[in-house]
């Protein structure tokens, strides 16, 4: 009996010690280095001072849940912190409006909205736990109605085949990326005490390893998000916290099962290779050079004031998280991106409230911009034309997006599109997010929307719904980067054309914009150039000229040329409301009209040569006069010459291309 009694108390060797708390946004070691002062905690104590919202009153709202998670999370840090009672009674009450009714919540899209409620209540937990003014009866039943709220989701968004095929199969996008990355944090935190965590954290480091892997096809090798800058940002800012958690809890590379349940098997997703239970190791993005690599994607591409372009469905939209990455990587760009941004400074919210993490992780030392300027970036399909860092810089992007960086639900048909900015003014433009019908693809997300070549009113075959991405591939090719000219080509085929898009910046002063054109029969060609001035919703003026137009707001203006090897006609097409090409929506729920030029020539394949001289309002530009085959600019020429492309300059020659 007494050899009995002895061998059932051996201790369990193969247990594993307690975690200690916290262990998820902060390690216990960090507790002296949140101080009481700065811009990061005076973010993170107004946050905290906040009054909770009544959750009781109709169903399970995340946005009402997710506020409060926010307020109980920056509660618990700043009273764990620095012992301060009053502030963890704060985030206790919190825990009070919080219940796990979560089946009556009435979004269909819950599950991108999940990570505010479940991280921040979490994050107060893990806090919680680490003072003595917690009562075990209390942390017991928060633990149990955070478990039961991870529960209800994962059955409802991953178990359930039906629905994980519409919210994340389709998308593998910002979707499965939150959706795992909530579902995972959760599990971080009641790993040692939920018979589903391990589950939970599977299928978590599961998609993320995947979709921010070299084979998930959501990031190009030079950092491009197949999916464009908005929602990269708010899967980036759901991501970020996941990662820190997992490194903070386990490790840098720890080891788990593959979950295969959301892969597909259509393209480009087919031949993914997952093994369903197979042992592996999470290669966290925090220390990968592709994660790192997506955030200079996102920082070259930036218009000169600080927002992303409206690249594919996307809006204006600023950054969320940079300073946070940048002291994993030992690198400065998020840093220099977020304190040089003028149109939104200091931006810690957008996709998650990560406050707390900048005042954990941040630093607020000035750093310096990026060492280049224009950056040609083939596999993101991405040229960006740069003419310095400053504000009012010349910029200019140019769209050739091949194979998985133009296989998404958020790609728009823009393969060679090309929009300009300069002098604080966004000039000419793609014409963002606008999206009146939630069951249809974005009005502005065919190719008539974008500053293409249409041949006989059609651009690249359109966009369908879920899989059916439209477009064409498109390649970035023939980059050249002299003193003087920055220089790039798009090439594309469609109906039945091969079209060959160059783009030059000439003295970080204008553009060359040059198009040839390979296909046989005669149809009509209409070179389409969108304008941000001209209409009453955006102010400025709009003067169509015998060679060109001008589009002028209150900052800048800019100057369009347009010569073919045909006759052109300038005209804008017919206006309709709410419909392209006139419509854009740049803020959420504000769209707008803008005017557009059409420069028609008919014939067989006729090239263009076009001109784009930006300039500040009151200012007299650099004259520009026609000649034979294309322009003189200033002292420049631009012209057509044997079928290739030459700028020439005082200095001699400038550019051949090809």
């Amino acid at each position: 009996m007494t050899l009995l009694l002895l061998a059932c108390t051996q201790p369990d060797e193969t247990a594993q010690p307690p975690r200690q708390h916290p262990h998820l946004m902060v390690t216990a070691d960090m507790r002296e280095d949140i101080h009481r002062s700065g811009d990061f905690y005076d973010i993170v104590l107004d946050r905290a001072g906040q009054d909770y919202r009544e959750t009781s009153l109709e169903g399970w709202n995340s946005s009402d849940h997710g506020h409060n998670g926010g307020v109980a999370q920056a509660a618990a840090l700043l009273g764990w912190a620095h012992r301060d009672e009053a502030l963890l009674a704060k985030a206790r009450e919190g825990f009070q409006h919080l219940d796990d009714d979560w089946a009556d919540n009435g979004d269909w899209d819950v599950n991108i909205r999940m990570a505010y409620p479940m991280m921040g209540y979490s994050n107060a937990h893990d806090l919680l736990l680490a003072t003595d003014s917690y009562p075990d009866e209390e942390a017991q039943r928060n633990a149990e109605v955070l478990g039961s709220l991870n529960e209800q989701f994962y059955a409802a968004y991953v178990e359930d085949d039906t629905m994980r095929q519409i919210a994340l199969g389709f998308s593998q996008n910002n979707h499965p990326i939150r959706t795992a990355s909530t579902l995972g944090y959760t599990a971080l935190l009641l790993l040692d005490e939920h018979p589903d965590a391990r589950e939970w954290l599977d299928f978590a480091l599961s998609e993320d390893a995947y979709l921010w892997g070299p084979e998930g096809h959501y990031v190009q090798a030079d950092g491009g998000i197949s999916e464009g800058p908005l929602y990269y940002h708010f899967g980036f800012s759901a991501a970020l916290p996941f990662f820190i958690a997992v490194e903070n809890t386990l490790g840098e590379d720890p080891d788990f099962h593959l979950t295969c349940i959301n892969r597909q098997e259509v393209e480009p997703w087919a031949g993914h290779g997952c093994v369903e239970g197979q042992a592996s190791s999470f290669d966290n993005p925090l220390r990968n050079p592709r994660f790192a690599a997506s955030q200079r994607w996102a920082v070259s591409i930036r218009l000169p004031w600080g927002p992303r372009p409206p690249l594919g469905d996307a809006r204006f939209d600023s950054a969320n998280g940079g300073p946070v990455l940048s002291s994993f990587l030992n690198d400065t760009w998020g840093d220099w991106d977020w304190q040089s941004n003028t149109s939104d400074p200091m931006k810690t919210s957008g996709g998650m409230d990560l406050a707390p993490w900048y005042l954990a992780y941040a630093s607020q030392d000035a750093a310096e911009p990026p060492p280049t300027t224009t950056v040609f970036l083939p596999d993101a399909g991405n040229a960006v034309f740069r003419s310095s860092w400053d504000s009012d810089a010349l910029w200019g992007l140019l769209v050739a997006e091949h194979g998985d960086a133009r296989k998404t639900l958020h790609d728009h048909v823009d393969g060679t599109s090309f929009t300009l900015a300069a002098y604080g003014e966004y000039l000419l433009l793609d014409p963002g997010y606008y999206k009146p019908n939630e069951l249809d693809n974005a009005v502005t997300a065919q190719g008539d929307a974008h500053n293409l070549i249409l041949i006989d009113g059609q651009g690249p075959p359109d966009k369908g719904l879920l899989t059916d991405f439209g477009d064409t591939d498109a390649w970035l090719e023939n980059t050249q980067q002299t003193a003087l000219v920055d220089y790039a080509e798009a090439r594309s085929y469609y109906q039945d054309h091969e079209i060959v898009r160059g783009v030059g910046m000439v003295r970080g002063k204008y553009f060359v914009i040059s198009d040839r054109l390979e296909g046989s029969g005669d149809h009509e060609y209409t070179f389409r150039l969108n304008g941000y001035a001209g209409h009453p919703d955006v102010g400025g003026t709009f003067t169509l000229h015998e060679d060109g137009a001008t589009w002028e707001r209150e900052a800048a203006g800019v100057r369009v040329f347009v010569s073919a090897t045909a006759p052109v006609r300038f005209e804008e097409p017919p206006f309709v409301e709410g419909a392209r090409p006139h419509v854009h929506e740049f803020q959420q729920s504000q769209p707008g009209h803008h005017t557009v030029l059409d420069c028609i020539a008919t014939g067989s394949a006729p090239d263009f040569l076009s001109i784009a001289l930006p300039y500040r309002t009151g200012d007299d530009p650099v004259t520009v006069e026609a000649i034979e085959g294309g322009w003189r600019v200033g002292e420049d020429t631009v012209i057509w010459e044997d079928g290739s492309l030459v700028i020439a300059g005082p200095e001699g020659l400038l550019l051949s291309a090809p």
